[in-house]
């Protein structure tokens, strides 16, 4: 009967919001993708190579946030690019990339580069992404478009 009441006060507790847990993941109202990298990578136990597109995703607090990071994104894909340049990975047998691999190299570049606004979270994901005839210009001019984080 005493662990129950103590568990009893716990949750209620957390549910009233008295003690500060989190549960869930950081709140980013924002999302940015750059546009695509090209990784180097090994094929078949090393008898072929070659280069597969990776999308990075950046999710941030707010609009003017994200309009920060699309405005130094050049040189968010420079720093990337030059760390990615020299690193050759090994696709898995269904031919995908190690993304939690990658995400844990090119986090930290990210977070040096972009030192004005918190980066909440980072996704790298294998392919291009989708991007709309309409966007394709403006996309690959600026190197970076924001989307709604529902999408």
């Amino acid at each position: 009967m005493n662990r129950f009441l103590k568990f009893g006060l716990i949750a209620v507790l957390v549910s009233s919001g008295t003690l500060g847990f989190s549960f869930g993941k950081a709140s980013a109202s924002e999302r940015v993708h750059l546009s695509p990298f090209m990784v180097n990578v090994i094929e078949d136990g090393g008898k072929k190579t070659g280069q597969l597109p990776i999308s990075v995703y950046l999710d941030l607090k707010d609009v003017e946030s994200a309009r920060y990071v699309c405005g130094i994104a050049p040189r968010i894909r420079a720093q990337i690019t030059r760390n990615l340049v020299s690193d050759r990975y090994q696709l898995d047998r269904k031919g995908r990339l190690p993304l939690a691999k990658i995400r844990l190299k090119l986090w930290p570049i990210a977070y040096r580069v972009i030192k004005n606004v918190k980066l909440q979270n980072m996704l790298v994901a294998q392919g291009t992404g989708k991007v709309s005839s309409s966007e394709a210009r403006m996309f690959t001019r600026r190197g970076c478009r924001r989307l709604s984080k529902g999408k």
